[in-house]
């Protein structure tokens, strides 16, 4: 059942200016949509006369809040009320449906938040009404009220006037003070499901005279995610810019969603581990002009179908036959930790800072791809090698010099008696080709193979001031060790101690460093960090980096000094 205008029908000119969600709204208890336990409550208080002296409801935008206080509003000064609701044929219906009467007043408290508008109300409140039986005060967005105006409006909204009703409406209860909502009732509207969406949206179009394809109203439905209004706005833009029919085709090129093929496409590739072609198909769409956003949110959709079909929530599934038929036959394929992760990472992708950019999508594509091509299982002893081979590539211009620190890493090896000389830059050139190939040679321990998984999943985390990974690669695998329930993590470089001590005293690094250690390991763990070389190895480098800008810069990121050079 549609709603009404509630305009005067012989204003002519003012109807046909109106948009959908003002035309078309609800005129009493009956249209309202998908607030079935709210409507029915509020017609029972109002055919017994039990109305409320004040009422909060709280809820997401377009779900009908200011929509239902205007017809409580309504409903209290009709002259002939039928079960409950307003007749709709009375001077005062038709008065208020115009506009123009005189006892409701909305004031919107984002602008009118103050102490001083408060005050205004709690004057003006004690006046009869001038031409209904009650006054009503409508306040929308009442969590905007600053503390002061909102203390000053406990009283009035305590013990108003018998006359005078108040009706708050919000989006935000948490924010309004608990002194405020228990002196009110509380409704709380829910978000209206898309076939009751769809519903309200086919009865609009017919009683418009325009033909509209039923999988376009559809889409719009699931688009509007439950906001009648943005569903009413979005029809209206179909209908104006068409010339009387609306297709999918057109509600697609609308929204930006390229026919879903190029996000169903991407979920195949995704859910396969085929990097190349999720790759190709991210780049494709962006290339095309579709909008990345929409294309994130439609790929989240169907990656989240892809769970309910997996563990038989069919029911839940809001899309095509054909759309769902095509993941029924992908899911059989599949095992489950899979999907769970792909739609983790892809769901836990930030598009609204960077939207034209594809780096965000491509780098999930990357991390979903890359992960699923081995399940979660203990680490085995062919991963160390690149692990190990990485820091000489780092420390390869520099062959002829050696740090200070870096001696004792080598003890308890063959070259451990060559760097007894006490120079540093005469016995640095040796001791650095013995010990270029030992860490490859020397097997690591399973401990410190999944240490080396912790540390790759915390170099994309970034803790307070550092990289986490960098700082923490400073930590070789074999120096780590767990004691009880202590971990402890042995430093090289007294830079980087201090540093990643730094983070771990912020809560938030901590706990990043705790999960990545915990779904490692699969054991959660107290952190003490100690300096493997010995309190001496790295004080003239813990020096020079807190005297240097630049060095403070290159620690930071993972780097390390070899040697400080006096002059």
């Amino acid at each position: 059942m549609t709603g009404q205008a509630l305009t005067d029908p012989a204003d002519t000119s003012t109807a046909t200016a109106q948009v959908f969600y003002r035309k078309w709204r609800p005129s009493n208890f009956n249209q309202l949509v998908g607030q079935e336990h709210v409507s029915t409550t509020l017609r029972q208080s109002i055919k017994q006369g039990r109305v409320s002296h004040s009422y909060l409801f709280c809820g997401p935008r377009g779900s009908g809040k200011t929509t239902t206080a205007r017809i409580i509003a309504k409903a209290v000064n009709c002259l002939d009320v039928q079960d409950g609701d307003p007749c709709d044929a009375c001077a005062n219906c038709r008065t208020i449906n115009a506009g123009r009467f005189m006892d409701i007043i909305e004031l919107d408290a984002a602008s009118n938040r103050g102490i001083d508008e408060i005050r205004d109300i709690r004057d003006k409140v004690n006046f009869a009404p001038a031409q209904g039986l009650r006054k009503v005060y409508i306040i929308d967005e009442a969590h905007m009220l600053t503390d002061a105006a909102s203390n000053a409006f406990l009283k009035t909204l305590e013990e108003p006037p018998a006359h005078v009703i108040f009706v708050l409406c919000t989006t935000e209860a948490h924010k309004i003070l608990p002194t405020i909502i228990s002196r009110c009732q509380r409704f709380d509207f829910r978000r209206i499901a898309s076939d009751l969406v769809y519903g309200r949206l086919a009865d609009i179009t017919e009683d418009e005279g325009v033909n509209v394809d039923p999988e376009a109203l559809r889409l719009v439905a699931r688009h509007a995610s439950g906001s009648l209004r943005d569903a009413e706005n979005l029809l209206e833009q179909l209908v104006v810019s068409s010339d009387g029919s609306v297709s999918l085709k057109q509600v697609e090129e609308l929204l930006g969603l390229d026919n879903g093929e190029s996000s169903l496409e991407l979920v195949k590739y995704l859910l396969m581990g085929n990097t190349s072609a999720a790759l190709t198909a991210v780049n494709r769409a962006a290339w095309a002009g579709v909008d990345l956003r929409q294309m994130h949110r439609q790929s989240t959709e169907l990656l989240r179908a892809v769970m309910h079909l997996q563990w038989g929530s069919e029911n839940a599934v809001d899309l095509p036959d054909d759309v769902t038929a095509q993941l029924k036959e992908l899911v059989g394929n599949l095992p489950p930790w899979r999907i769970v992760r792909s739609l983790k990472v892809w769901g836990d992708v930030n598009m609204r800072y960077d939207a034209p950019s594809t780096l965000p999508l491509e780098l999930a594509v990357v991390e979903i791809c890359e992960d699923t091509a081995s399940p979660p299982a203990p680490a085995n002893t062919a991963t160390p090698p690149p692990q190990a081979a990485a820091p000489p590539r780092a420390a390869a211009p520099p062959p002829q010099r050696q740090p200070t620190q870096r001696q004792p890493a080598n003890d308890g090896r063959p070259a451990a008696a060559r760097p007894a000389a006490t120079p540093p830059r005469q016995t640095a050139g040796q001791p650095d080709t013995q010990r270029r190939p030992a860490p490859i040679a020397e097997p690591i321990s399973e401990l410190g193979a999944q240490w080396q998984a912790a540390v790759k999943v915390l170099g994309r985390h970034k803790g307070k001031k550092y990289n986490l990974g960098a700082l923490l690669r400073d930590c070789r695998p074999n120096a780590v060790s767990v004691e009880g329930q202590t971990m402890v993590l042995g430093f090289s470089n007294k830079a980087n101690l201090e540093r990643m001590q730094e983070e771990m005293d912020d809560p938030g690094s901590r706990r990043r460093v705790s999960e990545a250690v915990t779904g490692s390991f699969g054991a959660t763990y107290e952190f003490r960090l100690v300096l493997a070389n010995g309190p001496g190895a790295t004080a003239n480098t813990a020096k020079t980096a807190q005297q240097s800008s630049l060095v403070r810069t290159a620690l930071g990121m993972g780097a390390r000094v070899l040697e400080e050079i006096e002059e």
